[in-house]
């Protein structure tokens, strides 16, 4: 009877054991500061990408309710975390060179990066569209001579965005290359 109880024991300690440590792990503060997600949306959004060579210098330019924008600048490392990862998980391409930024007198916040691509005669910009669920063709990008640009609504955000070359271009679906 000794070592059914010893059995028993030990096996209660165990399950105790293992549901404190899931308790206490999700109740870190640690996980608490990775995270920083606004009450609201934001209200505009205006994204730039210009490509120098391999590297696209990509810009976001948000614009917050005034709310929103408060609890942004009180928490500012955590929102620059968040919005660094964000964008990680997204668009889940070779980037660095973060940096972001908040204007007050604008209520906007600014996230700048370089994303660092394999050029083979054109830009492929899947990583890019296929998490906006966009198309150059599809969703009439605007082309003029060494630009793409789009303005709408994406997840009720009005958006703008902008992709500007060093050269006159031609483009698909998702690629954009030299027309010379």
């Amino acid at each position: 009877m000794n070592n059914n109880f010893k059995k028993l024991h030990s096996i209660i300690a165990t399950v105790l054991m293992v549901t404190l440590s899931f308790l206490i792990s999700g109740c870190s503060p640690e996980s608490k500061t990775l995270s920083f997600i606004p009450e609201g949306i934001e209200l505009e959004c205006n994204i730039v990408i210009e490509a120098e060579g391999e590297t696209l210098h990509y810009l976001e330019k948000k614009k917050w309710a005034e709310d929103d924008f408060s609890r942004i600048i009180e928490e500012k490392d955590r929102f620059s975390f968040s919005q660094i990862e964000e964008f990680k998980a997204t668009y889940q391409v070779d980037a660095a060179n973060f940096d972001v930024k908040t204007n007050e007198q604008e209520k906007v916040t600014i996230l700048k990066c370089d994303v660092y691509i394999k050029l083979d005669g054109w830009y492929d910009f899947h990583w890019f569209l296929r998490p906006l669920g966009l198309d150059f063709l599809d969703d009439q990008f605007e082309s003029s001579e060494s630009e793409l640009s789009w303005k709408g609504s994406l997840d009720g955000v009005e958006t703008t965005i902008i992709l500007r070359f060093p050269f006159t271009i031609d483009n698909c679906h998702a690629h954009v290359w030299s027309a010379i």
